[in-house]
Parts: structure tokens; sequence; C-alpha cells
């Protein structure tokens, strides 16, 4: 289960009651689908807090265990948790203490191989802190980079094994939202000026990097988040294998009106992907609006002896005296 933009709010940005509710939200939505689904392995792909690059230590650990009780999971079920810019700092604002403290909360280095047994074969998945992946040389992107070259080749060491899964906060480079498959198979009323562009390195990976990790990973399946949509797109990885990604929208009402999730069913040699969408926060709203109407409704002209004649009664009894 993929699961993206939590955006846990903080103490500079969120009202009490902002948090509340939609805190409240992604707990019953979460184990809803946790109950229903009962999935083997849940994945953050990032921005699980709204304001890690900002807060303090200590209201860091206070978020952190918001976490941990908004999303518990029993223990047979593996948690694991991508960076994104909101959790540590976009890579100009990055710092050694807000990425050492990510790391020790969600045991999430630069870049991670999770393995997964399935029966006789592995499924591998490479999880990457899409913030070192900058490409400027620095001493975080050196770091993630010769962390990745490490798994590669460990990778290699394996005799049977499957393209592994790429995981990643930020989406590999495209230009715009426009070719994604949900807004081609829509009506036609959608124009390209509806399409911004997005800006790399700030909104998606720079073409460099992304290549480099088509290459260099040579993955079977993408999933990223940040953007806040939903996007399914296709990549031309080596020999021109064709690479899907799929970008989860945000899980918060914070961010959108319907937020959701998205759900893998994986073997070695095929997949299946769901997209599973929550209930509306405007839809939950028009429903109270309804139930306190019709209570209205009910006081006035409900009953034995409605409101409006008890308040008639009493008002010429008044007028009487």
């Amino acid at each position: 289960m993929f699961v993206s933009d939590t955006h846990l709010l903080g103490s500079r940005e969120g009202h009490w009651f902002d948090k509340l509710r939609r805190e409240w939200q992604m707990y019953r939505s979460f184990q809803s689908a946790r109950f229903l689904f009962d999935p083997h392995v849940v994945f953050f792909l990032g921005d699980v807090t709204d304001e890690g690059k900002w807060c303090s230590d200590n209201e860091w650990e206070e978020t952190v265990q918001r976490f941990h009780s908004l999303f518990a999971v029993p223990t047979d079920t593996k948690v694991y948790v991508l960076a994104g810019n909101h959790d540590v700092g976009f890579h100009y604002a990055v710092s050694d203490g807000r990425l050492k403290r990510f790391e020790s909360s969600f045991q999430a280095p630069h870049v991670r191989l999770i393995t997964i047994d399935n029966n006789d074969d592995n499924l591998y998945f490479i999880l990457i802190n899409s913030v070192a992946f900058e490409g400027d040389q620095c001493r975080l992107c050196t770091r993630a980079e010769n962390e990745l070259n490490e798994i590669v080749q460990e990778l290699k060491q394996v005799r049977t094994w499957t393209r592994p899964i790429l995981l990643s906060h930020f989406p590999l480079y495209r230009s715009s939202d426009e070719n994604c498959t949900r807004y081609i198979q829509s009506s036609s009323s959608f124009t390209s000026s509806r399409f911004t562009l997005l800006k790399e390195r700030y909104d998606v990976l720079s073409q460099e990097a992304s290549q480099h990790l088509l290459e260099t990973i040579q993955p079977r399946l993408i999933f990223t988040g940040h953007t806040h949509d939903f996007c399914y797109t296709r990549h031309i990885g080596t020999n021109g294998r064709i690479i899907p990604e799929w970008t989860v929208p945000s899980f918060s009402w914070r961010n959108r009106d319907d937020p959701s999730l998205m759900l893998l069913s994986i073997t070695t040699n095929n997949e299946r992907v769901s997209h599973c969408y929550l209930p509306r926060e405007s839809t939950v709203f028009w429903s109270y609006g309804i139930g306190i109407f019709l209570l209205i409704c009910y006081i006035l002209f409900g009953g034995r002896r409605p409101f409006y004649l008890i308040a008639f009664c009493f008002l010429r009894r008044q007028i009487r005296f």
C-alpha cells in the first residue's frame, strides 16, 4: 500500500481544529484501508510532516509519535518511510541535523534496498531520498550516489532477480501533467493552458538525475508523490523498455478534496495497481449540512405539536395578558 503527503501539521501553520479534523480523517481512512486490504507492506512516499524542515527537536519527536499513533499497524505489517522536502527541506536548505533526525526516527538512509520474500522468489524495492539526487556533486549527493552504486552491485550478484521497484518522493522528470493518463482520458474541455509547467529540482527531479536513475537502476515500476495529484506516465528505459510511473495523490484533506491511496499486488511476473479514493471533504460537509437542516425541520414542523405551533400559542397567550 502506498500513502503520500500526509503533511501532519505543526505549531506554526496548523490551527488546532484544522489539525483535529484532518488527522481524524487520515486516521479513520488509514485504519479502514488497513482493515479491508490487510497490506503486507505500507510505504509512505515522503512529506509525512508539514513543518519538519522548521520545527524544533521536541516538536519533531511529538510529531513522530503522532505519526505512529495515526498510522499504527499490526506487528506483522512492515512500514517504510521516505524523506520529503517538508521533512528535511529542499536540497539548498537541507542540514545534516535534519537529515540525521529523520534517518534516526524512521530508519531511512539516503538509499535503501528492501527485499520482500515472495514464495520462492524475492521482490526488490529501492527507496531513495530524492532530495539527495540534485546531481551537483555535493557531499550529500556523493554519499547517496555511492549508496546507490553499492545496492546496484549487490543486486548484480544475485543470480535470479526481478528488476526492482523504485520509490521516490519527487517524481521523475516530466514537463507537465498534460500527458498523464488521467487527463488524456478526461473530457476534451481540458486544454494545454490548464497545465502549468513543472520546475526541475522543485516539482520534479532534473532530466539528468531522472535519466541517471533509469539507466542505473533499470526499474520495473516507479512510485512517487510530492505533487499531490495523480499521474500515470511512462518512461523509456534502456533497450527501449517501457517503465511505468504512478504519482500517488496526497492522503490529506488539507491538500485536496478527494484524497486517495494506491495498492500494488505483485509477483515476479505480474503486477496490478489500484487507485482507491477516500471520502471527499465536500461530501462530508454536505452530509453534516443536510443532517442539520433535517433536524431543524423536524424541530419546527415535526412531532405531535410542532415547534412553530407551540411558539404561536405562547405568543397569543402573551398578547391576551
